[in-house]
Order: structure tokens, then C-alpha cells, then sequence
């Protein structure tokens, strides 16, 4: 049996500077990378949608994606910076994997919505929230290939407090007001009677006493 084949499950980590690799609680490697456009890679600004560093949550990994090949649409169509690699390898390296929310609520999705993240490599340091590795996205596909492609990624900044967060709790105080008020299952399901027929009789007119017999 050839377990070199055997899927990897590793971890991985990034804190707004590097991205770090353990297999089985072991350090098994670590890339420079940074999130957000330049000038808006701090912490605080994870609400900034297409602008701002990837929220703070786990995702899981996607497998390795490539560049369209020579002499196809599809790079024709990146070159204009269009399609499904716009810019091709300049923007995005030779190589990205996608990133799939699995946990963890950040109140930032509200705005930006879990998905569309992804590690990618490129010419120059920046994104619109993904992970850009620029230079060492070949040495971390090569890595992420030997895994089987497998892998959570947890996102989490140092020294970061949500709580002291401005922007984070402008946008609880918002969703709380937009929340329904809830009613107790009690009041949801207790019969008020309509002031319009407090003096009329229920069934048609009868009594309750009447319309029982009718059931006799």
C-alpha cells in the first residue's frame, strides 16, 4: 500500500502575516501573506467589503486551482481581466485555492458574506479579503499538493478584541434592532379574542353547550 497518497489532514493558520502549517500539532510550515487592499490589512477593518483583511472564522480549503491554458477563451478573457481569472497569473499566481466557510459567526459576514475568499499568489502584495501569499504561493501549493489537498484553515488576529471594536459593535447594535421582536411560545399560541365579536356566539350562534351536542 502506498501511503504516500493517504490524505493529510493539517491546519492551518493565518494572523494577518503569515500563514502557518501544523500536521498533528507539529509546525509543518509557514508562508508571508497579507490580506486586504494596502493601506486596510488591519484587523479592524474586516468589515470593509472587497477592501478590507478576510474575517476572523474557520473555512475549509479547497483543491489547488490553476490558470486557463494557452490558447483558450477563458485566457483571453482573464487577460481583459474578466472571467474566472481576471488579471491571470499577475493577480492571482499560478495557483489558488478556495476557501469555504465551516464555523465560527463573525458579525462582518453581514455585510461581506462568507464566501469568495481564497490563497493565491500574485505580482504584488494586496487583495480584495483573500489570502495573498504573492511569491510563496508556489512553495505553499507545492506543500498543500503532498497533503491531498485537505485541510481547515482558522483565521485569527493577535491582540485583536471585537469588543473593543467600534465598527463590530455598530454592527450588533444593528442587527439587534433589526431582529423580530420574539414572543414566548405562550403568547404565540394563546387565542385573543376579536373585539368586533366579543358579543357574538361561536358555531353560527349556538351555545357551546349546543354545538357539543351536535358531536354527540
Amino acid at each position: 500500500m502506498d501511503k504516500s497518497n493517504i490524505k493529510k489532514r493539517i491546519k492551518l493558520h493565518f494572523d494577518g502575516e503569515r500563514l502557518t502549517a501544523t500536521e498533528n500539532g507539529r509546525h509543518a510550515g509557514s508562508w508571508a501573506g497579507v490580506s486586504g487592499k494596502e493601506g486596510l490589512q488591519k484587523p479592524n477593518l474586516q468589515h470593509l467589503g472587497n477592501e478590507g483583511p478576510i474575517p476572523e472564522s474557520v473555512y475549509s480549503v479547497g483543491q489547488l486551482q490553476y490558470p486557463p491554458e494557452k490558447g483558450t477563451w477563458d485566457r483571453l478573457w482573464g487577460r481583459m481581466h474578466h472571467g474566472t481569472w481576471p488579471g491571470l497569473e499577475a493577480a492571482w499566481g499560478n495557483s489558488t485555492a478556495w476557501l469555504k466557510h465551516k464555523s465560527g459567526e463573525n458579525p462582518v459576514f453581514h455585510y461581506r458574506g462568507k464566501d469568495g475568499f481564497s490563497i493565491h499568489g500574485g505580482a504584488e502584495a494586496g487583495s480584495a479579503g483573500c489570502i495573498d501569499l504573492t511569491d510563496q504561493m508556489d512553495s505553499f501549493a507545492d506543500f498543500y499538493r503532498k497533503t491531498g489537498q485537505s485541510a481547515d484553515l482558522i483565521v485569527s488576529y493577535p491582540n485583536y478584541d471585537p469588543a473593543s471594536d467600534p465598527a463590530i459593535q455598530f454592527i450588533l447594535r444593528k442587527q439587534s434592532r433589526e431582529q423580530p421582536e420574539m414572543r414566548s411560545p405562550s403568547e404565540e399560541n394563546r387565542w385573543e379574542p376579536d373585539p368586533a365579536s366579543e358579543n357574538r356566539r361561536p358555531f353560527g350562534g349556538l351555545s357551546l353547550r349546543d354545538a357539543l351536542r351536535i358531536f354527540e
